[in-house]
């Protein structure tokens, strides 16, 4: 009955609006459209810390698209299209440590924390940290994203490890199924707005071009807009885009208005 209650009450988030979050003048374009987006983004965010996101991905990521049970939806787990080979259901089966997918599930950074020293906002910024398996997104480490033809390892929802073929990159990448392409593009499209100006501060990392405005390599971009366009805004974006203003403050603007991607990056 319990359970019940809680899928009705997530359900009626789904389906609310932006309640006039964007103040945005017509006709911006480009980075001038990127940087007003960055301040509304820091005005409005309220860093709840790191260990508030275990207990939030109860309610933001619960399942009532996929299999519509409530469990944790992970991007590195979930299979859209067929029984899930495991469930992760409530906050006692998060962890530090694991042998195998399915022990436990943990944070996972889409843009790695090493690359930004851990630093607070960036560390706990809701709309960049997923639920994930622990053992999967070990595998993952901190490899950019990218394209494979011939994997070296792959998980058991099909997401895979191996070496780049999009671009011109040919080192070891990581890459999901075309389900949640859309959402980790989208998801680092806000990472880039929101925190582009301190990339000078960032270690070198493949994916980066060193720059506030671009922030990504051009072979990244072209990968993330590909992933964008391939895979549309879902449901379960809007049900965790709503969830996040209610717990941060802020809004993830590219599921809101997926159109802003193209006006910034598509030139």
């Amino acid at each position: 009955m319990f359970k019940s209650l809680f899928l009705i009450a997530v359900s009626f988030s789904v389906f609310s609006s932006t309640n006039g979050f964007y103040q945005i003048e017509e006709g911006l374009s480009g980075y001038e459209l990127k940087d007003k987006l960055k301040r509304l983004l820091a005005k409005n965010h309220k860093d709840q810390g790191y260990s508030a996101l275990i207990r939030i991905y109860l309610k933001s990521d619960a399942d009532l698209t996929y299999d519509g049970d409530g469990s944790i939806v992970d991007m590195y787990s979930e299979s859209p299209n067929y029984s899930d080979s495991y469930n992760y259901d409530n906050a006692h089966e998060s962890c530090g440590s694991y042998k195998r997918e399915s022990d436990c599930y943990n944070r996972e950074h889409l843009f790695p924390q090493s690359i930004f020293h851990k630093r607070s906002p960036m560390r706990s910024d809701f709309f960049h940290v997923y639920p994930s398996d622990g053992y999967v997104n070990g595998k993952r480490s901190n490899h950019p994203f990218g394209e494979v033809n011939r994997p070296s390892w792959t998980s058991s929802n099909g997401s895979k490890l191996g070496k780049n073929t999009f671009g011109n990159y040919r080192g070891t990448v990581f890459e999901p199924i075309d389900e949640f392409k859309g959402d980790i593009a989208r998801a680092l499209f806000y990472f880039a707005t929101r925190y582009g100006d301190k990339a000078g501060s960032w270690k070198h990392h493949e994916m980066l071009n060193g720059s506030k405005d671009q922030v990504y390599k051009t072979w990244f971009v072209k990968l993330l807009l590909k992933w964008h366009k391939m895979d549309p805004v879902s449901q379960h974006e809007i049900q965790r885009n709503n969830v996040g203003q209610k717990f941060q403050g802020n809004r993830n603007p590219f599921i809101d208005h997926p159109e802003w991607v193209e006006a910034i990056w598509g030139n």
